[in-house]
């Protein structure tokens, strides 16, 4: 007995031309880049104690995971606010300042930026390792910045 599914698919492959030894594969495609959460939303600063504090005294955020005179991060849950202030180094892959960013958590950076380039992304800032991640960041077609990101410990979000 021909279930009712298989007459659909004969029928289909029937009126739309296509031969019944290559029957349609409604697949979904995996995209290049997953996205496994929002990690965080980065601010940019020239002063990062000054503006530290203005974030502490007026909205009484707290401190979060990273906490130092480069990188600071608030306890927001879901997502952490960052601040970052102007790189220590002359290192350009340690120079993050720019316009706003949010960061998507990725499962492997190094992997996200190949298939980025793969694609003719503009790769801004290619892979870096912290103590707690790993980090890149991309162009989106209007100059916009997307940090790639990974937690060493696995955690999203």
């Amino acid at each position: 007995m021909i279930q009712a599914a298989c007459v659909a698919r004969i029928l289909a492959c029937i009126i739309l031309g296509i031969p019944m030894s290559h029957p349609p594969s409604p697949r979904r495609q995996r995209p290049p880049v997953p996205v496994r959460a929002v990690d965080f939303v980065m601010y940019c600063t020239k002063d990062l104690r000054r503006t530290r504090a203005f974030y502490q005294r007026l909205f009484g955020l707290k401190k979060g995971e990273e906490w130092n005179d480069f990188w600071s991060e608030f306890r927001t849950e879901p997502l952490a606010l960052c601040l970052n202030g102007p790189a220590s180094k002359r290192d350009p892959t340690w120079n993050w300042q720019g316009p706003a960013c949010i960061a998507f958590a990725v499962d492997d950076v190094p992997k996200a930026v190949a298939a980025c380039r793969r694609r003719g992304v503009k790769v801004l800032i290619g892979p870096v390792e912290t103590r707690v991640c790993w980090m890149a960041w991309i162009a989106d077609p209007d100059g916009n910045r997307v940090c790639l990101h990974a937690r060493k410990d696995g955690t999203a979000g």
